[in-house]
């Protein structure tokens, strides 16, 4: 099981006063994709496991991913450390800086409106949440349902306490939006033939509004790329079994848009899977907001 491995003194520390678009998630619940449940967690990991970090927390620990519209009330005095992309952040009228060890004294408001260059941040609160868990873990599972703390407006939440003392980085600048994901050959990339592959980093896709946790949705940029796209999806591939899924898998539509696996992606799927994103860039496909247009390269 993936626990804070800390104890509360179970006095309520947060009040959440108006949720937005946010939900509570650490690392998952891994070893259960055999029982159909994904592995959910941060989409972010890194952001994740960084706020954690300098609140002083184990990284199972619980964060707040948000993508803004979260207002908090501290009820003691709590310290919290906000990471990931730009957002419009404040502790009362006072700015709330990214990567910042930040004392909020009982009775004060944390709020972040809104997220910049990117779709989630992430709020720790030094010595983790603590709420229920599930299947060893804190994560809301959107494709699953699975929610072991719900966050509504005027929840009261505990903290646990902290492994060691909370820090600060010298403010890291978050890297410019890269339109370019390294992927490498998917199960299913001999059933087409070569040259598509190649066509395959050569057209330019934009993130769909309809991305979200489970998965960032591709959809081809112009009239061209959409034309190979249709060729793509023409291309005689008989019945496919379905198979596992992991996270970074990007499967092909029928419709002809690309589907890059998130954190909480089903378990199995019958659709192609093209192409898997490099490890080191899937973090990144988590920020990807809906409009930018991005281009793929091969890395094998």
């Amino acid at each position: 099981m993936t626990t804070n491995s800390v104890s509360s003194d179970h006095r309520v520390a947060i009040r959440v006063e108006r949720v937005g678009f946010t939900t509570l998630q650490d690392l998952g619940r891994p070893g259960w994709a055999h029982l159909g449940v994904p592995h959910s967690g941060a989409a972010d990991r890194a952001s994740h496991r960084l706020a954690n970090r300098l609140a002083g927390n184990l990284p199972t620990a619980a964060t707040f991913e948000t993508s803004g519209g979260l207002v908090l009330r501290a009820d003691r005095d709590v310290v919290v450390v906000l990471t990931g992309p730009d957002c419009e952040a404040f502790v009362d009228e006072i700015s709330l800086a990214r990567c910042r060890a930040t004392r909020v004294s009982a009775g004060q408001h944390v709020r972040i409106e809104r997220v910049h260059a990117g779709v989630r941040s992430y709020l720790a609160v030094s010595g983790g949440i603590d709420c229920p868990m599930l299947l060893g873990s804190r994560s809301l599972d959107a494709l699953s349902a699975i929610v072991p703390q719900p966050l509504t407006d005027g929840v009261e939440l505990s903290v646990g306490t902290p492994r060691d003392q909370p820090q600060s980085l010298d403010l890291p600048i978050w890297p410019t939006q890269s339109s370019r994901i390294r992927v490498s050959r998917g199960p299913h990339a001999e059933l087409f033939a070569p040259e598509l592959l190649e066509q395959l980093t050569h057209t330019t896709w934009t993130v769909s509004p309809a991305s979200n946790r489970v998965g960032v949705r591709l959809a081809a940029a112009t009239d061209g790329d959409a034309a190979f796209a249709d060729s793509l999806t023409s291309s005689s591939l008989g019945e496919l079994d379905s198979l596992p899924l992991v996270r970074g898998a990007v499967q092909l539509t029928p419709s002809g848009e690309l589907v890059v696996m998130l954190a909480d992606h089903p378990t199995t799927g019958g659709y192609p899977v093209i192409a898997v994103v490099h490890a080191d860039d899937i973090d990144q496909s988590a920020q990807c907001e809906p409009g930018i247009e991005i281009d793929l390269s091969w890395t094998d």
